[in-house]
């Protein structure tokens, strides 16, 4: 006699209940890490302008102008935001004393559910975001 060979219908089907239920356990972590990448990736670039704008600051003795400064990255799933602040609004030619970097994850984005949200650094290296330990 021949002997049958192959797999029987319930052992595919458990096969496949196995690799399913791993899938929905992995997924989330898997977005997760991708998330968390994205974010990583905005600050290393706010980190890369701030030190772009401390040059400035050291040749010019303040930080420029949201008009003229034009370093600002792009990345796909965020928007970038220059602010200078301090400067006196009745002296055109003074600098600014301080600054503000953000980064938004763009809306409609995988990113938009981050739940560290627009993550944030100034002109003392101070980093933020909306919730703690993003950084």
């Amino acid at each position: 006699m021949k002997k049958n060979q192959g797999f029987s219908l319930l052992e595919l089907l458990i096969a496949t209940a196995i690799v399913a239920i791993i899938g929905v356990l992995a997924y989330p972590s898997y977005t997760d890490a991708i998330i968390d990448g994205r974010r990583s990736e905005a600050q290393q670039e706010l980190l890369k302008t701030a030190v772009i704008l401390e040059r400035q600051y050291s040749r010019n003795g303040g930080y420029p102008d949201s008009t003229s400064f034009t370093a600002l990255p792009t990345l796909e799933v965020y928007t970038f935001a220059y602010q200078p602040l301090g400067k006196p609004e009745n002296g055109a030619d003074f600098t600014s004393p301080r600054f503000l970097l953000t980064a938004t994850p763009k809306a409609g984005s995988s990113q938009a559910g981050d739940p560290c949200g627009a993550v944030t650094i100034n002109h003392t290296g101070t980093q933020g975001a909306q919730t703690s330990g993003c950084w």
